[in-house]
């Protein structure tokens, strides 16, 4: 992989304000979009603009053709079985309330239970919190040890009473927090009791390679803004076994097979799941973003980039005084995209206002998992998450940048 030439697809990685290079290491949050996706997206609008799936005129043909090659496409990536298992959302926030709002509360009654981790995000933690409050289900989580920083995991947590295992795939603070073969081995318990179980992989799918019919989650989502892709777009996996339990998340066009009586009928899935004009232009996006990676990276050679970042960060920041990083330093060094730490004695607000003050860009705060703040017993940490397009020297700089920060806030 020439990561060098990759970097140079995308425009806003050339951006200079006064005087200093934007340097972006924050794309745990969003990855920033080659021109190839931009390019797509304001095509679509220039050349083939026009609603999908309704009109019969050749530019609502073109548009409905492009908008479903978007969906094999990304069937494939993930090797889908069939394309009906994907469905668009807005992202994995909504992918992870759809399942809720639908599926859960149709199906479990008060005494079921859900277990989760501790580590999980707040979208797939806050949904399943109100739905305890109104329905009396109850809710179990698998323990992060705070010093290997991965799951303690046992079989007595599934019972028959658990309907729904609700998973982060991978940590948006500590990278992977699964011990080998451990997350196969709670999917296949799950399915032993009857359980569904639903995966978060919004922080795996850009960097690794998904096989969904090995992994066999029931449902799995994910976010086209975090692989290149725009905001406004992202992926709900159902399995197509399952899709005649689940009902539909929205009402209205397309989806309805008949409405003309008390009990409407809703045609088969994907419309079934998506009510109204869709997102077409972030959805083609996606398609093409998915071209790109395709067409660019090899997964194997992104992992041992992304790792030699994270190795090379991680020796510097051990050099700092008052440091401390959360995550299996070692499996990070091996397979890591991100690196969370916080600086003794310094609010990690005012390092990363200071670093952006120098067009460095990095997450500082609970990143949405406030849980998992309480269980690492930390109020806040820095977080620098890596990308193809991300170089050694920028590290370099970030590192240098760090250390002067840390020395002008602390007088």
């Amino acid at each position: 992989m020439d990561f060098e030439k990759i970097r140079k697809d995308f425009s806003i990685l050339s951006k200079v304000i006064d005087s200093k290079q934007l340097i972006y290491l924050d794309n745990a949050a969003t990855t920033q979009k080659p021109n190839f996706v931009i390019d797509s997206i304001s095509g679509f609008y220039k050349n083939h603009n026009a609603n999908i799936l309704r009109g019969v005129y050749p530019l609502a043909e073109q548009a409905t053709e492009m908008y479903e090659n978007a969906r094999q496409k990304i069937a494939k990536f993930i090797n889908a079985s069939d394309a009906c298992e994907i469905i668009f959302t807005s992202g994995t926030t909504e992918g992870i309330n759809f399942i809720a709002d639908s599926w859960v509360q149709n199906n479990l009654k008060p005494g079921d239970e859900i277990l989760l981790t501790e580590a999980e995000h707040h979208a797939n933690f806050l949904p399943w919190v109100l739905l305890a409050e109104k329905t009396g289900v109850k809710l179990k989580f698998i323990k992060i040890n705070p010093k290997t920083f991965k799951l303690d995991f046992s079989d007595d947590l599934i019972t028959e009473k658990t309907k729904l295992v609700a998973l982060t795939h991978s940590s948006n603070v500590l990278g992977n927090i699964w011990q080998k073969d451990q997350l196969e081995k709670v999917i296949k318990k799950a399915h032993e009791v009857g359980a569904k179980v639903l995966l978060d992989a919004a922080q795996t799918v850009p960097h690794q390679k998904i096989d969904i019919q090995k992994l066999n989650p029931d449902f799995l989502v994910f976010s086209g803004h975090k692989m290149l892709g725009s905001t406004g777009i992202g992926i709900l996996y159902i399995k197509k076994e399952i899709q005649d339990e689940v009902a539909p998340y929205r009402v209205g066009g397309s989806m309805v097979h008949s409405s003309v009586s008390k009990s409407p009928t809703w045609v088969e899935s994907p419309a079934k799941f998506e009510a109204g004009t869709p997102p077409i232009a972030q959805a083609i996006g996606l398609g093409a973003a998915v071209d790109y990676i395709n067409e660019n990276i090899n997964f194997d050679g992104l992992k041992k980039h992304e790792a030699n970042l994270c190795s090379k960060l991680i020796d510097g920041l051990q050099q700092i005084d008052g440091v401390t990083i959360f995550g299996n330093i070692e499996e990070l060094k091996q397979t890591g995209h991100l690196v969370s730490f916080f600086v003794e004695d310094i609010h990690v607000h005012d390092i990363a206002s200071l670093l952006g003050s120098k067009n460095i860009c990095v997450r500082a705060g609970q990143h949405c998992a406030q849980p998992l703040s309480t269980v690492l017993n930390v109020q806040a940490t820095l977080r620098v998450s890596f990308y193809l397009y991300n170089t050694d020297k920028e590290v370099e700089i970030f590192l240098k940048e760090l250390q002067e920060a840390i020395i002008f806030l602390k007088g």
